[in-house]
């Protein structure tokens, strides 16, 4: 990430998404300015582009880095000059429809960044959470994913996992959680990426998705991140309602597009 930060116009080099961010954009190209600015971390299926700031000069940035990829473009520095593997905006940025067939790519949500870097005060450990081991409960971790969170693409097993969470019930787990290591480096404390929450139905309306979250949020603080993150859809309005009383607060709006047909966000 110290790489990354060097090639940011300086608005940006403490913004928390960024810090937050996982490896993939450790090497990923950059274009822009105070105003707005576009990142593109190729991969072998395309690059993941994602944009920050002003909506406008977002969108111009799309169609003068992807609308018209010229040799030394954002675009062609990934490699790829006909397709994209994920796109996120500032939600309000409208790219236009040469960028998308050119990504080809098609809106796919519209979700919120959280971030908290303080437990409440009156918080206190709830004794049904338990800390799960991401391989021996792996298998129950992804049953209990498939029924509570089916759309999710968080993985117990997959790199970079700070840990994973869960509530038991009578036949297995009944709520589950992870959260994945961001950033850090010299001078500067990781943070912890909440992901995969998901509460079968039988188990909702019991406090066990707070109860989640919460420990996630004080074990990350207590492993010395500078704050734990979360996304959410936009229009999930309880989930932001529980977030908010744990003290989360919103710090990036956005909208993604992905793959014609994509039923989950990009992992």
């Amino acid at each position: 990430m110290s790489a990354l930060l060097t090639r940011l116009p300086a608005r940006w080099r403490a913004h928390r998404a960024l810090l937050g961010g996982d490896g993939r954009w450790d090497d990923a190209h950059v274009v822009g300015d105070d105003d707005g600015v576009l990142l593109a971390a190729s991969s072998d299926a395309g690059p993941s582009l994602f944009g920050l700031g002003d909506v406008r000069r977002v969108g111009a940035l799309l169609d003068a880095e992807v609308a018209h990829p010229e040799a030394g473009s954002l675009l062609d520095r990934t490699g790829f000059v006909d397709r994209a593997r994920w796109l996120t905006v500032p939600r309000g940025t409208t790219p236009s429809a040469r960028v998308l067939a050119a990504l080809r790519l098609a809106p796919f949500s519209t979700w919120d960044w959280l971030a908290a870097d303080a437990v409440p005060a009156a918080w206190a450990a709830d004794p049904r959470v338990v800390r799960l081991d991401p391989l021996v409960d792996a298998a129950a971790i992804r049953a209990c994913l498939a029924v509570a969170n089916p759309g999710t693409s968080a993985d117990p097993t997959h790199p970079g996992e700070a840990g994973w969470w869960g509530v038991r019930g009578g036949d297995g787990l009944v709520g589950v959680v992870g959260a994945s290591l961001r950033g850090g480096g010299p001078g500067r404390a990781p943070s912890w990426h909440l992901h995969g929450l998901g509460v079968r139905p039988e188990a909702r309306g019991r406090g066990v998705g707070t109860a989640l979250t919460a420990t996630v949020l004080a074990d990350g603080l207590a492993a010395g991140c500078a704050f734990v993150s979360l996304g959410m859809y936009a229009d999930n309005e309880r989930a932001r309602g529980v977030y908010e009383r744990l003290g989360f607060r919103t710090g990036l709006e956005c909208a993604s597009f992905g793959p014609r047909g994509a039923d989950r966000p990009a992992p």
